[in-house]
């Protein structure tokens, strides 16, 4: 475009691959355990929700397989919206991206390893008074940014580390993911292995739980809500592979492929981490325990925290890198597209790198770390992600009808149901989570919302036409 220098087609299946369990493996199997079982009263309910959970993300991923293989262009959902429903929804997926889905979730990733790499670094507590500077607003949205300040401060070292990462090199960033990859997946493998070593016991698991006095069948759903966006949170990142289908040597064979070769690999780990989860502890154990898994090994081993702190670290690192380094090619597809400024479409003429929407993306997710907790940035960004995964669904079916003779290398099996069952869930789960957590939705659905005057803006002035 106008003799501007394009990405690269340089990708392998085995990058892509390791972009999909890289992106999805983070913090949540380290954390959401413990909330999870807290809401629920059966290990074998919170066992069938992870369960659950990898068979909806898994009927998401085709329909994102379908659109992908179609049309394999940098920025993934965010083109496929644009073609199919429109350059404004395009746009509003794409904005989402940078201010809330993909940046809230770098943040909350860089936070969650600050948190647990400070077992090793040890920098004090926030001086005296710090933590009650800020404000709730509209009774909704805490910015408290100087609670938990040095923790908050390593976490934008993160960022700025993955970022700098990226910017000086394609292959860099992508032998990162790989080499992390590897690592995660020997992670998983390893907690497992120690579990077999541990005197622990099945019946934590088989043992009839008597279900809490007052619980309804209303509140149990609402429990399994709760419950869910844990195990969303922590199968989120599995569209990140679709942002760089320009960069893939054959995306038509290796999109769909990788989605289902790394998400099968992170499903099958998953349920075996939780189920060594309950074999070493009692239920109450788990309902209780602020680190599930440093209390699991350590029913085992001496040094089970330091080695779940490394782990953790590890690969929330991991999970911060992929998530940057795809992220960014959303940002770089709207500006191609005259829907950003003009510098965030820029490609480095010797390093072929979108520099600066990386720097963009970087910079934004660090402003977010100091804007709340880990807990509320996942949760809102969990909420805006299913409503964009939903009209997914929708993406496909339209396509079908609005270019019925395109080439489609991979069709979603079970047409239509499965777009149409996955888009019906979709809407199902974003209005229970509505309902359950009120506060989190109005948070990310104001940063979506803060949007629609920028298309008003941008569509416009048409930059870069």
């Amino acid at each position: 475009m106008n003799g501007r220098p394009d990405l690269t087609r340089s990708l392998t299946l085995t990058t892509a691959t390791a972009i999909v369990v890289g992106s999805v493996v983070g913090s949540g199997i380290f954390k959401k355990a413990a909330g999870m079982t807290e809401a629920l009263p059966s290990p074998v309910l919170v066992l069938g929700v992870w369960l659950a959970a990898a068979a909806v993300t898994f009927l998401g991923a085709l329909c994102a397989s379908e659109l992908a293989a179609m049309y394999p262009e940098s920025g993934g959902l965010y083109a496929h919206f644009r073609r199919t429903l429109g350059r404004f929804t395009g746009f509003l997926y794409g904005w989402s991206v940078l201010s809330v889905i993909q940046s809230g979730s770098i943040a909350s990733l860089a936070y969650v390893f600050a948190q647990y790499l400070r077992f090793f670094g040890g920098w004090p507590d926030s001086p005296a008074g710090w933590d009650d500077v800020g404000v709730t607003l509209f009774g909704t949205i805490d910015l408290y940014p100087l609670r938990d300040v040095w923790t908050k401060l390593v976490a934008v070292g993160c960022i700025a580390s993955v970022t700098i990462v990226n910017v000086l090199g394609v292959r860099l960033g992508f032998v990162v993911q790989d080499v992390f990859m590897y690592l995660k997946l020997a992670i998983l493998a390893g907690i497992v292995a120690v579990a077999t070593f541990g005197s622990g016991s099945f019946a934590h698991i088989t043992d009839v739980v008597v279900v809490p006095e007052g619980m309804t069948n209303g509140s149990l759903i609402g429990a399994v809500t709760i419950a869910m966006s844990g195990a969303f949170w922590a199968y989120d990142g599995w569209i990140n592979v679709t942002y760089v289908g320009s960069e893939l040597k054959n995306p038509e064979r290796d999109l769909p492929r990788s989605l289902a070769i790394g998400l099968g690999l992170v499903a099958v780990g998953y349920a075996a981490v939780n189920v060594a989860y309950y074999y070493l502890l009692p239920i109450d154990d788990v309902r209780s325990s602020a680190l599930v898994a440093s209390d699991a090994l350590a029913r085992v081993l001496p040094a089970a925290a330091a080695i779940v702190a490394a782990a953790v670290v590890v690969s929330t690192f991991g999970a911060t890198n992929g998530t940057t380094m795809s992220s960014a090619r959303v940002c770089y597809a709207m500006s191609r597209d005259g829907l950003f400024p003009r510098s965030f479409g820029d490609v480095h003429a010797k390093r072929r790198t979108p520099h600066t929407a990386l720097w963009v993306l970087g910079t934004w997710s660090a402003v977010l770390v100091f804007s709340g907790t880990f807990d509320q940035i996942t949760d809102m960004l969990i909420f805006v992600s299913w409503a964009f995964y939903g009209l997914l669904a929708v993406a496909v079916i339209v396509a079908r009808f609005r270019f019925p003779d395109a080439q489609r290398p991979f069709r979603v099996p079970g047409y239509p149901w499965v777009p149409i069952g996955f888009a019906l869930f979709s809407a199902a789960y974003v209005v229970l989570s509505v309902l359950e957590n009120t506060r989190n939705a109005l948070f990310g659905t104001i940063l979506v919302a803060i949007g629609v005057p920028f298309w008003w803006i941008f569509s416009r002035r048409q930059i870069n036409r």
